[in-house]
């Protein structure tokens, strides 16, 4: 009897989570099924904007997943939907996807061009982010402040992280929105701002997946476990000297965090243990030689840590390739780990054990 109680118990609150408020409701016209639209929204009385392709299959009785892809910086959302690869993977699985528009306000408020996140360190620089020689970008966002601009801040000033969640809470009223499978990708700055969304949105995102983009150096800080545990996998290519995956600074002055260093500490932050303990990560692409992925320490069930290194420099593996290399990885990664809710690892929810493939 207490067995069936607890089966029940843990039954109500995933099925109470699962579904938002969308569900039910038509969605609405803009855009048709099959198809992706710009919308446009004001945010902190600033036009901006977000792509979102929703799949022919979508059905409003359904729960869908949700992956936020963010562009790099100089780059749109527009170059980014084609560039990513994730079209096919959303119209054959159901997902909703969603790539929003960085500002662009360097120098004047609308610079087409200079499109960037305000992410980990970007604009809070300490003055160890970047080289001696090296000067970054005072975008008007940030010249407003008090402060002014630091030697190496780079990008926008604007509320990203609460831009994001904005975007997140309208589609879960629009549409109906599987609140345990929101994820997170990118690359370079939106690399870096999917760590970022990660850490800051830790208790409604599931899994993260960056590429070509660490925190810099002085702001490898943890997500807050208290909020909700998050999964990351990190893509990174071996030749990357933009963002460099094994070394602190790039050719053009930039001082990044190693992988190895941001995973460690996200995944002590996360529960897990025995973080330099490296073992073998199984994929469905394990079959290609140029590509290879490892796990990092031991996690609460439904946790991984992982990272894969592909060859090649600064892009998206099989960027341009629509169902392409990262956009399989990054899926079948983030459809293995939905949300895992701190409340879920008690004893009368769930087994807590530490395992190694999970």
């Amino acid at each position: 009897m207490l067995f069936i109680l607890v089966i029940i118990s843990v039954c109500s609150c995933v099925c109470a989570q699962k579904f938002s408020r969308g569900c039910g409701r038509a969605p609405p016209a803009t855009p048709n099924l099959g198809t992706t639209s710009n919308i446009a929204i004001t945010f902190d009385d600033m036009p901006r904007s977000y792509r979102l392709h929703v799949p022919a299959t979508y059905k409003a009785t359904t729960p869908s997943a949700v992956i936020f892809s963010f562009h790099g910086w100089g780059s749109s959302s527009s170059f980014h939907e084609q560039y990513m690869g994730f079209t096919k993977i959303s119209d054959d699985n159901g997902v909703l996807m969603v790539y929003p528009e960085g500002r662009s306000d360097y120098q004047i408020e609308e610079n087409a061009g200079w499109q960037s996140w305000n992410t980990v360190g970007s604009t809070t620089t300490l003055g160890e982010e970047c080289t001696p020689s090296t000067t970054g970008f005072c975008y008007l966002s940030c010249k407003k402040r008090s402060q002014g601009c630091g030697r190496c801040d780079w990008t926008t000033c604007a509320r990203d992280t609460v831009f994001t969640e904005s975007i997140l809470n309208s589609l879960e009223a629009l549409y109906c929105v599987d609140k345990t499978r929101i994820y997170a990708t990118g690359f370079s700055n939106g690399g870096i701002m999917a760590y970022h969304v990660g850490r800051e949105l830790n208790s409604r995102f599931a899994a993260v997946v960056p590429g070509g983009g660490t925190p810099f150096v002085g702001h490898n800080n943890p997500p807050n476990e208290t909020k909700g545990l998050i999964s990351v996998l990190d893509l990174h290519g071996d030749a990357d000297n933009i963002c460099p995956a094994n070394s602190t600074t790039s050719t053009d002055g930039w001082n990044y965090i190693p992988v190895d260093d941001v995973l460690k500490v996200w995944g002590t932050a996360t529960g897990c243990v025995s973080m330099s303990t490296l073992r073998h990560f199984l994929t469905s692409e394990d079959g290609n030689k140029e590509l290879y992925c490892v796990k990092l320490g031991d996690c609460p069930q439904g946790i991984d840590i992982v990272r894969c290194s592909y060859k090649g420099g600064h892009d998206w593996p099989g960027y341009s390739e629509n169902g392409g290399l990262g956009a399989r990885l990054a899926w079948n990664f983030m459809k293995a780990h939905p949300k895992v809710d701190v409340e879920a690892l008690s004893p009368l929810c769930c087994y807590s054990g530490r395992g190694n493939r999970l």
